[in-house]
């Protein structure tokens, strides 16, 4: 039945998910186009075509910014439609626990944000490699990628490698800490009879609130550990940082998903 549901929910959000990504794409060639008319001189004499190439790399830079957004503000619409408006009912209805509810919505609108940053980076590159008449590649793997992939090369005094597989890790959590910041914050708006909307919003702030607090005590305490990078060890101050960051995005992520079960599960209170 699992199955099930996640396969429901990419079927149900696919469409709409394929057509951004599909705009994407159109906008990213027609950038590409631009820049590399741009790179090689075509528009210098053409003050149409100068301005017209402007254009589309402004637009382009408007556009992925927009898609992005778009794509995190359908995915949570439909989430707030299929658990708490009238939709909701069909939702917590179905014969399974609502943590499998729950957890196969936030799954796959993880996964589609996911693959929405994943894209988003690939149609940057795309078109600084098009803009570049397939220069770029070339270029960043001479200058950059050639040293960073090295097992000697540090940044800050810990590997190429540890740096780029924390970003990776990270990143993700970070999508998924989002997800849920937003889940957790209508969830307690749930809560309340009136004004659902208003308390969603004090309690995502309220959420906000708290992991900063949290996140300026950690450096706060662990600044004693600054000493040993004045001391010339970068390595054991940025571990520090890392894995402390690392340990309070789980903690909350743990704390978020606790309130989204729990609510659901004993407090809900449908539109």
């Amino acid at each position: 039945m699992l199955g099930k549901l996640i396969k429901y929910e990419f079927k149900h959000t696919a469409k709409t998910m394929f057509m951004t990504y599909g705009v994407l794409a159109v906008f990213t060639l027609m950038a590409s186009v631009a820049l590399y008319r741009m790179d090689r001189g075509l528009t210098s004499e053409n003050t149409f075509a100068a301005v017209l190439s402007t254009t589309m790399l402004i637009l382009y830079v408007i556009a992925i910014v927009a898609i992005y957004c778009v794509d995190f503000i359908y995915l949570i619409h439909h989430y707030h439609k299929t658990m708490y408006s009238a939709q909701g009912y069909l939702t917590h209805t179905l014969p399974v626990s609502p943590a499998a509810s729950f957890g196969t919505k936030i799954l796959v609108i993880s996964l589609w944000m996911l693959v929405s940053t994943v894209l988003s980076v690939f149609s940057v590159l795309a078109l600084l490699q098009g803009g570049s008449g397939g220069e770029f590649f070339h270029a960043f793997s001479n200058i950059v990628w050639r040293d960073f992939s090295q097992s000697s090369y540090e940044i800050f005094g810990i590997s190429g490698g540890y740096f780029l597989s924390y970003s990776a890790l990270i990143s993700v959590l970070n999508i998924l800490l989002c997800v849920l910041w937003i889940a957790a914050s209508m969830a307690v708006g749930q809560l309340f009879r009136k004004n659902r909307t208003a308390y969603s919003i004090l309690a995502a702030f309220a959420f906000k609130m708290i992991s900063q607090i949290v996140s300026g005590a950690f450096m706060i305490i662990s600044g004693y550990d600054l000493f040993s990078l004045l001391d010339g060890e970068a390595a054991s101050f940025m571990k520090t940082v890392l894995n402390g960051t690392l340990v309070i995005t789980l903690i909350f992520l743990v704390l978020l998903y606790g309130i989204c079960i729990y609510i659901n599960s004993r407090k809900l209170n449908l539109e």
